[in-house]
């Protein structure tokens, strides 16, 4: 379900090609082109409901997620 969320979010920007969520790496893979910027991508994600390296999610996205998909935050 996660993987599923994660990849439908960065692939819902205008300008992805295609994304795909590795679990176990806790890594996603993006092609994209220049109709979007890696930010864009980050933003998605994060509003989501998942953190990235750049974006962290707010607290109302970040409670939407299914109980399994929530994880530890950092705070």
């Amino acid at each position: 379900m996660c993987k599923k969320t994660i990849e439908a979010a960065a692939n819902s920007v205008e300008g992805v090609e295609s994304a795909t969520w590795d679990k176990e790496k806790k890594q996603i893979t993006v092609v994209y082109t220049n109709k979007t910027t890696l930010m864009d991508i980050h933003k998605a994600i994060a509003s989501a409901g998942y953190d990235t390296e750049k974006v962290k999610a707010d607290k109302k996205a970040y409670n939407n997620l299914a109980g399994c998909c929530q994880y530890d935050r950092e705070q």
